[in-house]
């Protein structure tokens, strides 16, 4: 159970790089798209550090990482309902407002599958 909760948490991990990526390429006024910005890129890194902090507490045998994922992905839902924003209001292409559609759908079916494992007392990202 537990190498599905960390498939589960890399599979947010992903959808949230692509919702980001996506958010910069097609924003509602498409004026302002700052895709391969310094600012996309910033908030790729913070993204992914903030999934990696989690990880390095079991690493070192801290047991806080599993608690810290779980408030993070709970947290990670707010990115996916706030990436239905520009797929309503922007006037870009339809492709991209399609894909990060679809992409914000997958983030919180994904999320929707990891938070109930999270919530177990085996505790599934921990070794026992």
């Amino acid at each position: 159970m537990k190498y599905q909760a960390r498939l589960l948490s890399a599979g947010s991990w992903l959808c949230g790089c692509l919702v980001i990526m996506l958010m910069a390429a097609n924003p509602v006024v498409p004026e302002a798209s700052m895709f391969n910005g310094t600012g996309m890129w910033l908030a790729l890194c913070v993204f992914t550090g903030l999934y990696i902090l989690p990880m390095l507490g079991k690493l070192i045998k801290i047991d806080y990482g599993y608690y810290l994922l779980t408030g993070w992905l709970a947290i990670n839902l707010l990115l996916f309902i706030v990436a239905g924003v520009p797929v309503v209001f922007s006037v870009g292409a339809l492709g991209l407002r399609l894909l990060l559609g679809v992409t914000a759908l997958l983030g919180l079916i994904d999320l929707m599958f990891w938070l109930p494992q999270a919530l177990v007392p085996e505790r599934p990202l921990q070794e026992t």
